[in-house]
């Protein structure tokens, strides 16, 4: 079927499925974006995992708060289930329901007396609704998150008869699952006995108090973490170690409203109690705030869709969905709201914050919630190295990698995720433009423009080995690379394992005197993340099996190895090792961050800058165009760095001999590719053996030697690579050629088009899901992709 016809076919029933809601008197408003994301799930066990380790259901979070809900599946009507609470770092489920509510007509509690109920339950933007209905008997519940750490459930009973209500709270009992299956079925309570909560229960609250566990990769509580329980109707509660159950008496209709608050330390218990007391105050006027704020969000981001288009008005609600579910409000060590990778990824939870993501999430942001957009850039810039900085003054202006809720052990915490080995490339002033272009906020803009060049000056002064203004990726001054007297580690393969070795020259002795034996190098993984693109090929990643086979059609084993350069300051002091390849992206990255640089400096009155930033950008576009692109395969490539430089003022030839990537388009996204060049490069984007696949513009070519269907990067497809060559085409005048892909994209990415959670990439062969689910920077280019579709030239 062709995609025409497809979309087609998907609109006729997504139209029926319209029709049939708006007929639904119990929709309520914005019905046809209701279950975007599959929300249905009764946790178990605290780590109910899928297949590499991520959490298998996709609670409901919103506002920054750092607990979700679900509904439930049938079992458990009358309960949004979990919650799920994110334990600092990680998500953690502590219950399959926390307040359940079962109904009990005349006088006793027996099953001869229980209501019999069927439950409707759905999801809308922003809200979790249950509609209980039989034996003369209505219950309405709708819950919707109302502080950035407390959600708010109303409950709403329609009956003419005396009922008891029940409610009921357990605790999960077991560790962990995978698949939905038993992986460890200990308690998580024995497992880790200090998180033992301790219960305390009024006539209108519960709260349940976390003891102290430091247990990395896990589960992180500081001793004085909650889960409160506040209720407008008074109950009577008795508990015991994991369960609670409560009861009262109602004599007909009745409203009452529950609030759920998750608080991390004694601080937010102290600062919660007003804001709860006041929600349950005017609990109507909270619900229509949220209410409200959704309108804007769906209002402000499906503008630019044209025709009204529903299908990609669905998938940007989702988007939407999906990134202010990954919104963590200000805690830890980070001062700032940012928006994670991925709530339920296995090691992307909590606030933890990555440069190359929150860029990306700051630009698709900006569209609908601007605050929240300078908040993810602030967040990032918070952390950057100054010159008093104790740990690393030889790195002023470097961004870590990731910061987290806490510090590294050499920052005073004890914190295993904090990352300063690397960096990200740079994006930044690309998204800072953007925001300033919805925000118009001058003053904002003078504050983070200095920190922008210093960051732009630390890759001039400790990225770039050979001097001539185009930085190379590589890897920091670290314990992991770096060995207390200073030399470069690395470890070579031997019959029983693999020997620890150190120091540059002897690194590469090693490459010479064994070509074809595997040596680990801890700043090749470094400089491969500082790109943003694990195990890329362009950086010398190849499985054995690949290489053999490399080898086998004419290729040599040396084709793969990658040097290093050690780089020091004007006093002799070593402050980083460069790759010695100068990449095209982080060169196409420069230029354009010269160029918006330039656009800054003239906002804010800088004319010299202007000036000086607008000639760098168009030096590096000459040397890109010069250096950088192959004649022969009409590809550009990063270069490796001859001992001197060619006659041309080039620092080296392209790697060609690595295959194609990514990378490729990156001069088009940037807009420093030559007319000539581009339409080269779509024509290798085009080819169908290549990168047209059946989800296109995977993260390696077919011809790629180092290709694989299901290797992070090396064949799995990416959006946000996907929509830089998608506008990088568009830049170039092929609009029809990016609406086609698009519409690939669409069709074929598995789930995408019904309520899977968008994930982290696709297989580009079948359309597989792949990686993490709920995946940001997946979620900011899909909203930016719908942004543009039938309109990819405007």
């Amino acid at each position: 079927m062709k995609l025409k016809q497809r979309l087609i076919l998907i609109a006729a029933m997504l139209m029926l499925s319209l029709q049939a809601t708006a007929n639904d008197p119990v929709s309520g408003e914005n019905s046809h974006y209701k279950n975007l994301i599959d929300r249905t799930g009764s946790p178990y066990y605290m780590q109910d995992f899928e297949q590499g380790d991520h959490q298998r259901f996709s609670p409901l979070f919103d506002l920054g708060a750092w607990h979700g809900h679900l509904l439930p599946s049938s079992e458990n009507a009358g309960a949004f289930t979990g919650p799920a609470i994110i334990t600092e770092e990680y998500l953690n489920f502590v219950a399959p329901y926390f307040e359940k509510l079962t109904v009990y007509k005349g006088g006793e509690i027996n099953d001869a007396n229980k209501a019999k109920l069927t439950m409707q339950a759905y999801s809308l933007p922003g809200a979790l609704v249950q509609e209980l209905r039989g034996d003369g008997v209505e219950i309405n519940l709708t819950l919707r998150f109302v502080t950035n750490r407390t959600s708010l459930v109303k409950t709403q009973i329609i009956t003419s008869k005396p009922l008891i209500l029940q409610f009921e709270g357990q605790l999960v009992s077991h560790l962990s699952a995978k698949d939905g299956k038993s992986n460890d079925a200990r308690s998580p309570f024995a497992v880790y006995p200090q998180l033992q909560p301790k219960w305390q229960a009024t006539k209108n609250s519960i709260t349940l108090s976390f003891g102290k566990v430091r247990a990395f990769g896990q589960i992180l509580t500081s001793g004085s973490s909650q889960l409160q329980l506040h209720k407008t109707l008074p109950v009577n509660t008795t508990y015991d170690n994991l369960s609670y159950i409560s009861h009262t008496n109602i004599a007909g209709n009745h409203t009452f409203y529950t609030t759920y608050s998750y608080l991390l330390d004694s601080q937010e218990q102290a600062s919660e109690q007003a804001k709860i007391a006041d929600i349950l105050k005017q609990p109507e006027n909270y619900l229509s705030r949220s209410k409200k704020r959704w309108q804007h969000y769906i209002k402000q981001a499906t503008l630019p869709i044209v025709n009204n288009d529903h299908i990609h008005q669905r998938l940007a609600v989702k988007s939407i969905e999906t990134l202010i579910g990954n919104w963590r409000s200000k805690a830890g060590a980070v001062g700032f709201d940012t928006v994670s990778p991925a709530v339920t990824g296995r090691w992307f939870s909590g606030n933890q914050t990555w440069p190359w993501d929150s860029y990306k999430h700051a630009f698709a942001l900006a569209t609908f919630h601007p605050a929240l957009a300078k908040q993810n850039l602030n967040a990032v810039f918070e952390h950057q190295i100054t010159a008093n900085d104790a740990v690393r003054p030889w790195d002023v202006g470097f961004i870590p990698d990731l910061v987290a809720y806490n510090l590294s052990p050499e920052r005073g915490g004890d914190g295993t995720n904090w990352n300063e080995r690397n960096t990200k490339p740079s994006l930044a002033a690309w998204a800072v433009w953007q925001v300033y272009e919805y925000t118009n906020d001058k003053q904002w803009l003078a504050e983070i423009f200095p920190k922008l060049v210093s960051y732009r000056n630390w890759w001039l002064t400790n990225r770039d080995h050979n001097g001539n203004g185009v930085p190379e990726y590589g890897a920091t001054v670290d314990k992991a690379h770096t060995t207390d007297d200073g030399k470069l580690r690395f470890e070579v393969q031997t019959a029983t394992g693999w020997a620890a070795q150190s120091g540059l020259e002897n690194y590469k002795d090693q490459l010479i005197a064994h070509p074809q034996k595997q040596i680990k190098t801890p700043a090749q993984t470094a400089a491969s993340w500082e790109s943003g693109r694990d195990d890329a090929a362009v950086f010398g990643f190849i499985s054995s099996e690949q290489l053999d086979r490399y080898i086998k059609n004419g290729g040599k084993a040396t084709d793969w190895h990658v040097g290093f350069a050690e780089n020091f300051d004007k006093s002799g002091r070593l402050i980083g090792y460069s790759l010695l390849q100068e990449s095209v992206d982080q060169a196409s990255y420069m230029a354009a961050d010269n160029r918006y640089l330039s656009k800054m400096a003239k906002e804010l009155n800088y004319p010299r800058q202007a000036s000086y930033f607008l000639k760098q950008a168009t030096k590096l576009r000459a040397y890109i165009n010069r250096c950088m692109f192959d004649k022969t395969t009409g590809y550009y490539y990063d270069i490796e760095i001859a001992p001197q430089p060619l006659a041309n003022g080039c620092a080296g030839k392209p790697l060609v001999k690595r295959g194609k990537g990514p990378e490729g388009w990156s001069p088009l996204f940037n807009q420093v590719a030559s007319v000539e060049q581009a339409q080269q490069v779509v024509d290798v984007m085009l080819d169908e053996k290549e990168f047209n696949t059946y989800v296109p513009l995977g993260s390696a070519a077919l011809s790629n030697p180092a290709f694989g269907a299901d290797i992070y990067w090396r064949g799995r497809v990416w959006l946000d690579q996907l929509y830089f060559g998608l506008v990088g085409m568009s830049h170039y005048g092929y609009c029809e050629k990016a609406q086609q892909l698009s519409e690939q994209l669409l069709t074929h990415a598995d789930g995408l088009l019904a309520s899977a959670s968008i994930r982290e990439n696709y297989n580009p062969l079948t359309g597989e899901q792949q990686g993490a689910p709920n995946f940001s920077w997946s979620a900011a280019h899909l909203l930016l992709i719908m942004q543009k579709q039938g309109r990819w030239c405007e």
